[in-house]
């Protein structure tokens, strides 16, 4: 009889701290930005094997000095850019599939080569990824605000156009223009240079140009001619 009051003790005991401990544990979840933060901590593709090989790599590197720094996306990426700058140092950090959010993940690599001038060319993952026009504002600006504008030049290109006429894109160019009004108005806010790539890319009705994209996305070797002719 003891033995079975004692159980039951027990057993109340441990209900009222698993009890507490979920109490506990749900308000730190809900302090940290509720089920939606758990997710984001949790998910396992929140940055793809690539991108942290990349970035290990990055970091691996070590520079005496640094002319120009490529920072972006997959167009960044796939450039030989160097082939454009003889007897410069310049240095690609682009990465496939990333968007600002992953460039802030990884800006203070960047940011401590103190390179002479740094062009960024980013945002159309965020688009393809719905990510909200305000989140991006907020991100870019983290970016450029990030370099110290008295030891580095920072360069903020527009988001190329897509071409979704002649091959099978969703993104839409209207968006683009939308997020390239905000980029260019961030630009002067910040007081960094704002180069419209777009008027060089695009066709009368907003397309990226068949000559310059191998997919309606990338770009061709034409195009990266034309990017750099261009900056």
């Amino acid at each position: 009889m003891y033995r079975l009051k004692k159980l039951k003790i027990l057993f109340v005991l441990s209900l009222v701290i698993n009890l507490l401990l979920i109490g506990v544990g749900s308000f730190i979840v809900n302090k940290q930005g509720g089920m939606a933060a758990v997710k984001s901590y949790f998910s396992s593709d929140q940055y793809t094997d690539y991108y942290l090989h990349k970035k290990r790599l990055f970091e691996s590197f070590d520079y005496d000095k640094v002319d120009k720094v490529f920072l972006g996306d997959s167009i960044t990426d796939h450039g030989e850019l160097q082939t454009y700058f003889p007897g410069e140092v310049v240095v690609n950090r682009g990465i496939v599939d990333d968007e600002t959010k992953g460039v802030l993940n990884r800006i203070d690599e960047v940011v401590k080569r103190n390179p002479k001038e740094v062009y960024i060319l980013i945002g159309i993952n965020d688009i393809g990824e719905e990510v909200d026009l305000d989140v991006y504002q907020k991100n870019m600006e983290k970016i450029i605000q990030s370099f110290d504008t008295k030891k580095t030049k920072v360069i903020v290109q527009s988001i190329l156009p897509v071409n979704n006429k002649e091959f099978r894109n969703t993104i839409s160019n209207d968006t683009v223009d939308q997020f390239n009004e905000a980029l260019q108005k961030l630009a002067e806010e910040n007081g960094v240079q704002y180069v419209n790539l777009n008027q060089h890319f695009e066709t009368a009705d907003g397309q990226l140009k068949k000559e310059f994209t191998v997919d309606g996305v990338h770009l061709s070797d034409e195009g990266y001619d034309m990017w750099m002719e261009n900056l």
